[in-house]
């Protein structure tokens, strides 16, 4: 029980102990006032909270900045982690019991040593998991539980147990499933099955929505979705994104957004390739008018976004000869053409480019200028 894994530990509820400096003999020079030892142990957790993944419980709270002394908190050289198993009422959770209950019923689950803190932190915070070992497939859903944890310094003391985090799981969905991206020129829209039941066989599925995760990163995605909301839906449109990326996305089930929250698990990484092979609308307006010698060709630009410039060709009516009039992409709105026949008659005809070479349909306009 606790209280032999407590015998160890010196919980202080104060800051400081006061020191005896024993006097030297006499005719000793006088030495300075008596001074208490310095205690340097971390104020303990108030931030902790807990919620549901999946079928386990998520741990997370702030790592100490600071001692009880106001100094940094060096000295912090492990920690512990307390459950205390409840049975499930329904209603509100029940007050927090005193501290003093709370150390004889509860159990260690875990303890992390110093070495081992990197393995735990996200950012500033520290993220523990826990999965109790119940009999029984379903029994975590009726039952509640109760954390809370300890910062021991260096010297195996502790100012005492961190705030009470309570938790009552309720069945959710497994990780969606199906997961699919059709890439369109204006975004990358995905798709996956809606779930039919909850993991333990319960229906209807318990489901508030779905978070979406992405990231340039295979082997990291972000912490946060990129929804602030959960989705009602089982699709999402992604318009923030370049061609020739891979980007990289997960699904997770938020089954509950009360309390407690409760996430499914992730689901398979889904890699999508964006790839332009669109192509932009065509110019509009396009014609030609004779300035002396010279025709000068004419066009208004198309709302397609990506527009890198234009080519145009004139084909000689009688012969079949067809040209490109310029070899690099013309970025203009109009060009004037000085190899003209006035014998003859042509056609032009226009297409606008995009960045990655894709053409639109082309436009075309008849020229007589016998």
């Amino acid at each position: 029980m606790l209280k032999t894994q407590f015998s160890k530990i010196h919980i202080l509820n104060t800051t400081m102990l006061l020191a005896v400096v024993a006097a030297f003999s006499a005719g000793c020079a006088k030495i300075g006032e008596p001074q208490p030892p310095e205690i340097r142990i971390p104020k303990p957790a108030a931030d902790l909270t807990a919620h549901q993944v999946s079928d386990a419980i998520v741990l997370t709270f702030t790592k100490p900045a600071l001692n009880t002394d106001g100094s940094p908190a060096t000295t912090l050289a492990r920690i512990e982690v307390f459950r205390l198993l409840e049975d499930l009422r329904p209603g509100a959770p029940p007050n927090p019991p005193p501290e003093e209950q709370f150390v004889q019923s509860a159990v260690r689950i875990r303890s992390i040593a110093s070495p081992s803190f990197p393995n735990f932190l996200q950012k500033e915070s520290f993220v523990v998991q826990d999965k109790p070992e119940l009999p029984g497939k379903t029994s975590i859903y009726s039952h509640a539980f109760r954390y809370a944890v300890l910062f021991i310094n260096k010297k195996n003391q502790a100012a005492g147990f961190s705030n009470q985090a309570f938790i009552a799981p309720v069945p959710i969905p497994l990780p969606p499933t199906g997961i699919s991206a059709r890439v369109t020129e204006d975004a990358i829209r995905l798709s996956w099955t809606e779930p039919s039941e909850n993991m333990d066989g319960s229906k209807p599925p318990r489901l508030v929505g779905y978070d979406i995760y992405k990231s340039k990163d295979p082997q990291t995605l972000p912490s946060a979705p990129v929804n602030p909301n959960p989705l009602p839906k089982p699709e999402f449109e992604d318009r923030d994104f370049q061609f020739d990326q891979t980007y990289h996305y997960a699904v997770r089930i938020v089954g509950s957004i009360q309390n407690p929250y409760a996430v499914s698990l992730l689901s398979d990484i889904l890699h999508v390739e964006t790839r332009d092979t669109f192509p932009p609308a065509p110019p509009e307006g396009f014609n030609a008018i004779r300035e002396g010698g010279d025709l000068v060709l004419m066009w208004v630009p198309p709302e397609s976004p990506d527009v890198a410039g234009y080519r145009v060709y004139r084909l000689d009516k009688k012969s079949g000869s067809r040209v490109l009039l310029q070899k690099d992409v013309i970025t203009a709105l109009s060009f004037r053409d000085r190899q003209v026949d006035s014998e003859k008659q042509y056609e032009y005809s226009i297409q606008a480019v995009d960045a990655h070479g894709n053409k639109s349909a082309p436009v075309r306009t008849e020229v007589d200028i016998r």
